[in-house]
């Protein structure tokens, strides 16, 4: 079920308008009128507990996973898969406040609203937005020392891994997302697309004029060739393996793949899901420093 849900995002991506943004309500909660310190916090994403647990935010609920969760999370009821969680058992809960990923909306806003249930979307679409959100949430919940705490690591490793890297060397990236005959290409807009702005190379949809400037947008190869990126870096969710298979298989038969300089110097790299997802987490300094060695290889 993991998967399939998973999957269902890669085809909801494929087929809303990728104008469309993750940052919902950026955390704006209404008509709750409870201490913060006697609020009932239920986490909807794995991303959003495992920062709530940073924090020190108490939570009453997390979000199913198959796969791993911090232990102190473990023994928390649960309450279904975060693209489909069961609405009784949230409302049983008696939670005042339900905090998930803003690139949930699309898929859950409004059935919750029919249900009564007015969710907080914390915005995890970039790097930046994943520092912005540790400090609304620390103000938020009355826990700023905390965030600040937080954000002074964050920034502290930022400038480790940052510290190195040439300016003047600008490699030309393109981010594949998706399965053949549903391939995207990632923004700046995007998590990693943020990530590739972060360590000061070159992502080749800013040279792409485009109506929509989401976090994704439609592929061509054509456009792509003419770019020709230095690295292609292919990101999958959903049935991960089946996949890479494809996408494997894609670049083996289509002859126009080998006329990509990015083919021929054997600079393409499959990015592993558990650190370049669609959303960036508490793990997001991590994810830095594997995106600088990916480009900076000596």
């Amino acid at each position: 079920m993991k998967r399939f849900i998973a999957f269902m995002l890669v085809v909801m991506i494929c087929a809303m308008s990728v104008g469309c943004g993750a940052k919902g309500d950026e955390l704006k909660n209404k008509n709750i009128e409870v201490k913060n310190e006697e609020k009932r916090i239920i986490a909807g994403s794995v991303a959003v507990a495992e920062m709530l647990l940073a924090l020190d935010i108490p939570m009453v609920a997390r979000p199913s996973t198959q796969y791993g969760i911090n232990d102190e999370l473990k023994d928390l009821p649960e309450i279904g898969l975060p693209m489909n969680p069961d609405l009784e058992v949230v409302k049983s809960l008696r939670g005042d406040v339900f905090i998930t990923s803003g690139a949930l909306k699309e898929l859950i806003g409004s059935k919750f609203e029919q249900n009564g249930v007015n969710p907080m979307y914390a915005d995890l679409s970039s790097y930046e937005a994943v520092k912005e959100t540790i400090k609304k949430l620390g103000k938020e919940f009355g826990k700023e020392e905390n965030a600040k705490k937080i954000i002074a690591n964050f920034e502290k490793k930022e400038k480790e891994i940052l510290k190195d890297i040439d300016p003047n060397k600008k490699v030309k990236v393109m981010i594949l997302f998706g399965a053949p005959g549903c391939f995207m290409v990632a923004t700046e807009k995007s998590f990693v697309g943020s990530l590739i702005d972060k360590v000061g190379a070159e992502n080749i949809t800013s040279q792409v004029e485009a109506k929509y400037k989401g976090p994704y947008l439609p592929f061509s190869l054509e456009v792509a060739l003419k770019e020709n990126p230095d690295v292609i870096f292919r990101m999958y969710h959903g049935y991960i393996e089946e996949a890479k298979k494809q996408v494997q298989e894609e670049f083996r038969i289509n002859p126009q793949w080998q006329n990509f300089k990015a083919v021929k110097e054997k600079r393409v790299y499959d990015l592993d899901p558990e650190y370049f997802g669609v959303t960036g987490d508490m793990g997001a300094t991590e994810s830095l420093e594997k995106m600088k060695d990916y480009l900076y290889k000596k």
